[in-house]
C-alpha cells in the first residue's frame, strides 16, 4: 500500500475516533495514581493500563521492582523508596521481522493534587473547551493514552509492522524517582529507540535538563536579648540564603556555557526556592527570634553537569557573598539532598539517531500539516537519562500541549492530543516499517 494512502487512512481513523480517544485519556485521569514518597498508589492505574494493553493485542507482563535482578545494586538506583504493590507494566506488540523496534515509555505516577482549589476537582477528567482537565492529564497520562491509541489505530487498520513496538508504564518517576524506568532497562526492554511522551507542546526534545532538590537547615540562637547576649535569627539567615540563591542563578548562567539545544531561549539554568519554614509553626504569635530555619531549593543542570559540580560552584559563590550577607558567616546551613540528582542527558549522536529524528520530523509534518518546530532541549528534568546514560536505547521526549503541570487545573489540549496520536502512528509506520509499504 502506498505511504500516502496509509497516512490518509490513519488521518481518517483519528478523526472518527476522537470521542473514544478523549474518553480513554479522561478515564486514565480519573484513576488517582499519586506518588507519596516513599510510597505510591499506582496499583489501580497500572491494573487498568495492563487490561487496556491486553485489549489491543499486547503480550503483557507486570512485575514488582523488588524482583528485578540487579536493580538495588545498580549505581543509578535511588534507595529509600517502597515498592510493594507498585508494579511496572510492559506491553509487547511483536513485529513480523525486519523492522526497527521502538518503546513508548511513561510514568504512571503523578504529583499530589495540592491545596489550591480546582474548578472541576483534581481527578474529574472533565472535558470542556477543547481541553481535558485533571491531575496527570498533561503530565503525562495524555501522552501515554496517545501511544495506546496510536497502536490501536494501526491494529484496527490491519497495518502490520516489521519491528516490535513496546509500551511500558513505570512507577515512581516523580519526586526524583526513576527507579521504575531503570527497572525496565534491566528487564531487557532495550529496543532501538524510545519515545517518552512527557508534555513538550508537540516539539521534539532530543535532550532534557537535569536537576536536584536540596534542603538547607539553619540553627541560630533563640530568645530575646534582655541581658545583652548575642542572638542569631535563623529566619534572617534562611531569608538571606534565599536571596543569595537568586544571585547565584545569575552567576551560574554566567559561568556555564549554554548547551546548543537550549540556544533558542534566554531562560538559562533555573535556581528556585521551593519552601521556607522557620520557628514554631504551631503558634501564630511569637515573641522571640526563631532558633531554626529550613529552606528547600532546586537547581538545574545541562547534560554533562553533575551535582558535585553545581554544589562546588554554589559554595564558592557563598563564600564570596559573605560581605553582602554577614549573618551567613555566623549561621551557616547544613545542606543535604532530598532526592537523587536527576542527570541531564541527550540522545547518543550517530547515524541511527539521525535517521530516527528524520523519521520523526517526516511523520510530524504529516500529522501536524506543517513542519514541526526545531528540535530543542526540554525546560524540565525527566527520567530520559535512564535510557540515554544507562541503556543502549536513545530516548526522545515528545508529547502533547497543555498547561498547569503540577498545579491546580492541570489541562491537556485535545487537538494536540489527536495530532500526537497520528504522529505516533506515522512514526511507527516509518521507523518500524509497515509491511507492503
Amino acid at each position: 500500500m502506498k505511504r500516502s494512502l496509509l497516512s490518509e487512512k490513519i488521518g481518517q481513523w483519528v478523526e472518527r475516533n476522537k470521542a473514544a480517544s478523549a474518553a480513554l485519556a479522561s478515564e486514565l485521569v480519573r484513576i488517582p495514581s499519586v506518588n507519596h514518597p516513599p510510597y505510591g498508589n499506582e496499583a489501580a492505574y497500572q491494573s487498568f493500563f495492563a487490561d487496556r494493553l491486553r485489549s489491543i493485542g499486547a503480550e503483557v507482563s507486570q512485575y514488582e521492582l523488588d524482583t528485578v535482578p540487579g536493580l538495588q545494586e545498580h549505581p543509578a538506583y535511588m534507595k529509600g523508596r517502597q515498592y510493594a504493590n507498585r508494579p511496572n507494566v510492559h506491553g509487547k506488540f511483536s513485529g513480523t521481522g525486519g523492522g526497527r523496534s521502538l518503546v513508548f515509555s511513561g510514568h504512571a505516577d503523578t504529583v499530589y493534587e495540592g491545596v489550591e482549589p480546582w474548578e472541576d476537582g483534581p481527578f474529574s477528567g472533565a472535558i470542556r473547551d477543547g481541553k481535558l482537565f485533571g491531575r496527570g492529564s498533561y503530565d503525562m497520562k495524555g501522552g501515554m493514552a496517545a501511544a495506546l491509541e496510536a497502536v490501536r489505530c494501526l491494529q484496527e487498520l490491519d497495518i502490520r509492522l516489521g519491528g516490535t513496538v513496546h509500551i511500558e508504564s513505570v512507577v515512581d518517576e516523580e519526586h526524583g524517582g526513576a527507579n521504575g524506568t531503570l527497572a525496565g532497562r534491566l528487564m531487557g526492554i532495550n529496543p532501538d529507540m524510545a519515545i517518552i511522551p512527557e508534555p513538550t507542546n508537540l516539539i521534539p526534545y532530543p535532550a532534557h535538563l537535569g536537576g536536584g532538590i536540596w534542603k538547607a537547615e539553619f540553627s541560630g540562637k533563640s530568645g530575646i536579648g534582655f541581658n545583652g547576649e548575642e542572638l542569631i535569627s535563623a529566619l534572617d539567615a534562611t531569608v538571606s540564603f534565599a536571596m543569595l540563591l537568586q544571585k547565584f542563578k545569575k552567576r551560574l548562567n554566567e559561568l556555564i556555557q549554554p548547551h546548543p539545544l537550549w540556544s533558542h531561549t534566554d531562560r538559562g539554568i533555573d535556581v528556585v526556592v521551593l519552601t521556607i519554614v522557620s520557628g514554631d509553626t504551631n503558634r501564630e504569635l511569637q515573641e522571640k527570634l526563631p532558633a531554626d530555619g529550613r529552606l528547600n531549593f532546586w537547581i538545574e543542570g545541562y547534560p554533562g553537569m553533575t551535582d558535585t559540580q553545581i554544589l562546588d560552584m554554589l559554595w564558592e559563590f557563598y563564600e564570596s557573598e559573605l560581605p553582602n550577607f554577614p549573618i551567613l558567616a555566623k549561621c551557616r546551613p547544613q545542606v543535604t539532598p532530598l532526592i537523587r540528582y536527576l542527570s541531564g542527558s541527550e540522545m547518543a549522536k550517530g547515524e541511527q539517531t539521525e535517521q530516527f529524528l528524520a523519521a520523526v520530523r517526516q511523520a510530524g509534518a504529516i500529522a501536524l500539516g506543517q513542519e514541526p518546530g526545531p528540535s530543542q532541549g526540554s525546560p524540565f528534568a525527566c527520567d530520559g537519562f535512564m535510557f540515554n546514560l544507562h541503556s543502549p536505547t536513545p530516548a526522545l521526549v515528545l508529547g502533547p500541549s497543555g498547561a498547569n503541570a503540577h498545579a491546580a487545573d492541570e489541562q491537556m489540549d485535545l487537538d494536540s492530543y489527536y495530532k500526537l496520536i497520528r504522529w505516533f502512528a506515522e512514526i511507527m509506520i516509518d521507523w518500524c516499517e509497515a509491511e507492503g509499504e
